[in-house]
């Protein structure tokens, strides 16, 4: 059960989630079969040194509380950029593909840099989507991936 009066994940829900990822990256190190899904997070992880040390201790990586001060929380980024993922590969919303692919081959951007500028631009529909306690304004996260792709 989420906690309602912040519109938040519970801590059970949480740890679930972060489960996935911690499961995905360890049979990944393992050479451990992989389904679909955890192929994808797996070279999330992979592409994100930075924060391959949150996988030595399940139960910190769990259950940490990641302060806003201290960054982006890497559970959220690794979340944000397997949703890019999808989104790149399925090319759902096309405005995401098409600032993909203007980032890369107009900008000269490198795939992972050109994902982290979109990354920023979905993290902060999430974001106002959680202050506004209600679902992420696809309309607007459209309207700014089109800014990119024409910029």
């Amino acid at each position: 059960m989420s906690d309602t009066a912040t519109n938040r994940p519970s801590r059970e829900q949480l740890r679930a989630h972060r489960q996935v990822f911690w499961d995905a990256w360890h049979k990944a190190q393992a050479k451990l079969p992989l389904n679909a899904l955890e192929v994808r997070i797996a070279r999330v992880i992979e592409i994100h040194p930075e924060y391959h040390h949150y996988f030595n201790d399940m139960d910190d990586f769990l259950d940490r509380d990641f302060e806003v001060d201290d960054g982006m929380n890497p559970y959220l980024h690794l979340s944000l950029h397997l949703a890019l993922e999808e989104q790149a590969a399925t090319r759902h919303p096309p405005e995401m593909a098409q600032a993909l692919d203007h980032l890369i081959s107009v900008k000269q951007m490198a795939r992972h840099d050109a994902l982290h500028k979109i990354l920023e631009v979905l993290a902060e529909t999430v974001f106002y989507a959680q202050r506004a306690g209600g679902e992420p304004d696809v309309a607007a996260y459209a309207r700014c991936l089109r800014e990119l792709a024409t910029s």
